[in-house]
């Protein structure tokens, strides 16, 4: 059906509205337009009813036709709102195939979508946090298939920490968002193209190997070390690797050697027999993720070997040479995530010359290989725990953790955290330390993922903003919610002695609060309410940081009052960035801010702080109306 003439009529009803009702009897431009509405009168009711009002309209007194003129202004964008649709020259094309990638379109507010979309399309390294905060405040946000497109540009982002952190949310969607990282793929391309490798391999494995030795064919260096890499995951690239690990160079060797220890054949086999005598601590670092028997088997040989030059049976560490002990622990390290019979076997062995490393390597491995269906390494944990005590209790930890009931884990473990009870390591309580160290190290390994509703586990836990990398499995039966409690409630949470390399702290001032924002529930409101008294009390005992107003406003909390005061309360070092950094965080009012502000600076002003002076200056320009934007840009 032509339109047209309802929209001409619609373009002379607005023109009458603006000049004015009292010329409508001389304009004869609307009386034509409602002529032309006479054949759709017979076509439609409602075409029938706008061609009579808009003959009323022409015909009315001067008293009449402003009402008039709205009412059929009013049902002519009706129709037209309706009736109307987007043209564009061409064929139509389906969009199945990459509108399936995403929710065609999500419901959100401007004042949500704006910065994000900000940040996508802008520079600078300040976009990492909004993008990260967003994700995590609001992930629905990220399922609209327009946000899609925009990170998929993102991997080629000039902020490398952004572009990979887009890259490992990338890899939580489905194979179906396969086709948009193919989409304009250019194998000569730079680090963005072998990113979307990266992420396809995560998606669809050996089922896209077609793909990636296509690409391999005329890719540029970073594309083809990332292909290379790819090959891995199909046994049937074996001879392809064999021959890739003597023609390449640099770092695509690198990835060929990387990919070809992947393999199970006994040719891939042999390869590696022969550099292993060569040099076990070099080359076994290729082995390291290798999920082959021979593998783990190899590294047990050596181990072995190892062990029998230095006499296990008599030989102490600290009788041991410095380099035969680094020998030893690059051995060690290269072993994580072996679990063959032969590998297992070698534990009471190493217990006996490095007791520690023993637990430290098993606990790793347990880690890495996390297979329920391959429990030999738990078997060896159980094993050691009822051998050697609370060394061990991080491994059979872990080992609970991932294959047994949630309630069977919490009522085996949960006596480690009881509350009420003091964590001194010296104590001992039922024949065991109760020091609880081991047990939230792994939790620090777990992070509840709202946009998934599960629990996952993650092998890698870096320091810095990274966040959790190289999933492991989810806990689908989740954890007891006793456990939060027990976290939440513990008066001795500051006096633990925390181990270096730990916990990831995500911005956060310990390891403790960053395993417990990684833990967070946001759908249930008891979980929530107990996290909004933890993080307002910890704020206030030990100095406001700007990750502690993050997490309670995920926890709907409302007081705010004396926090801005609190901040660098027990280290007023880099108090700026500090009091900035919670200033961009609170929810207040400029008034608010002020007053807090000088209650700050009236805290500190009897001590030599450096910066006090621009605080002070804050206060007043706070007062005079100034944002927190302002202050911001200002005083970069």
């Amino acid at each position: 059906m032509n339109l047209g003439v309802i929209y001409e009529l619609r373009d002379r009803l607005e023109a009458v509205a603006v000049a004015g009702v009292g010329l409508l009897g001389e304009d004869f431009r609307l009386k034509r337009a409602v002529e032309q509405m006479e054949p759709l009168a017979k076509a439609s009711p409602v075409f029938g009813r706008i061609y009579q009002m808009g003959c009323l309209l022409t015909e009315a007194g001067k008293e009449e036709r402003g009402a008039l003129l709205l009412d059929v202004l009013a049902l002519v964008d009706a129709v037209l709102c309706t009736q109307g649709s987007l043209l564009k020259e061409g064929q139509w094309e389906p969009a199945k195939d990459l509108a399936s990638a995403g929710t065609v379109c999500v419901n959100v507010p401007y004042s949500q979508m704006a910065p994000v979309l900000e940040a996508f399309e802008g520079t600078g390294g300040g976009r990492y946090a909004v993008l990260r905060d967003a994700r995590q405040q609001n992930p629905r946000l990220f399922s609209d298939y327009r946000m899609k497109s925009l990170m998929v540009r993102a991997l080629g982002d000039s902020y490398g920490e952004l572009a990979e952190m887009v890259a490992e949310w990338l890899k939580e969607e489905g194979r179906e968002f396969i086709p948009l990282l193919k989409q304009d793929f250019d194998p000569e391309g730079k680090q963005d193209m072998a990113r979307r490798i990266s992420v396809i391999e995560e998606l669809a494995g050996k089922e896209e190997n077609d793909f990636y030795k296509e690409v391999l064919q005329t890719a540029g260096k970073p594309v083809r070390e990332a292909a290379i890499k790819a090959l891995r995951h199909d046994q049937g690239n074996e001879q392809l690797l064999l021959n890739l690990v003597k023609s390449e160079k640099g770092n695509a060797k690198e990835a060929a050697y990387f990919s070809l220890a992947a393999m199970e054949g006994e040719e891939a086999a042999g390869y590696w027999r022969k550099q292993m005598d060569k040099n076990p601590g070099k080359w076994g670092a290729y082995l390291v993720h290798s999920p082959a028997e021979w593998a783990s088997d190899l590294m047990a040989d050596h181990i072995n070997r190892w062990l029998d030059t230095y006499d296990a049976s008599n030989i102490r560490w600290k009788e041991l040479k410095k380099e035969d002990q680094a020998s030893l622990l690059e051995l060690l390290s290269r072993a994580e995530g072996k679990h063959s019979p032969k590998m297992c076997a070698c534990y009471e062995r190493l217990y006996k010359v490095v007791p520690w490393k023993a637990a430290e390597i098993l606990k790793n491995s347990l880690i890495r290989q996390a297979d329920p269906e391959s429990p030999a390494l738990r078997r060896v944990a159980e094993d050691m725990y009822r051998a050697h005590g609370d060394g061990f209790l991080g491994c059979v930890f872990w080992g609970a953790l991932l294959n047994d009931e949630p309630e069977e884990v919490f009522d085996r473990f949960g006596a480690y955290l009881k509350p009420e009870e003091a964590m001194d390591p010296a104590k001992e309580s039922g024949g065991r330390k109760s020091d609880p160290g081991e047990i939230l190290q792994i939790f620090s390994h777990v992070k509840y993922e709202e946009h998934l509703g599960k629990y996952v586990v993650y092998r890698s836990v870096p320091s810095g903003y990274a966040g959790y990398t190289d999933p492991v499995k989810t806990l689908e039966r989740g954890i007891d919610q006793r456990w939060y409690e027990y976290l939440l409630e513990n008066k001795n949470r500051f006096n633990l002695q925390w181990k270096k390399g730990y916990y990831y702290y995500g911005g956060h001032g310990n390891g403790y609060d960053a395993m417990l924002e990684g833990l967070f529930r946001p759908d249930i409101e008891a979980v929530k309410e107990a996290y909004g008294r933890y993080f307002y009390w910890n704020a206030r005992h030990r100095g406001t940081e700007a990750s502690d107003i993050r997490m309670l406003k995920l926890c709907g909390w409302t007081d705010y009052k004396g926090l801005l005061a609190h901040v660098g309360k027990k280290d007023k070092s880099q108090i700026i960035y500090k009091v900035r950094q919670v200033l961009e965080q609170l929810p207040l009012s400029n008034e608010e801010l002020a007053g807090e502000l000088e209650e700050l600076v009236r805290g500190i002003g009897k001590q030599a702080v450096t910066g006090i002076g621009i605080l002070e200056r804050w206060v007043e320009e706070l007062k005079c109306g100034a944002s927190v934007e302002e202050l911001k840009q200002a005083y970069r």
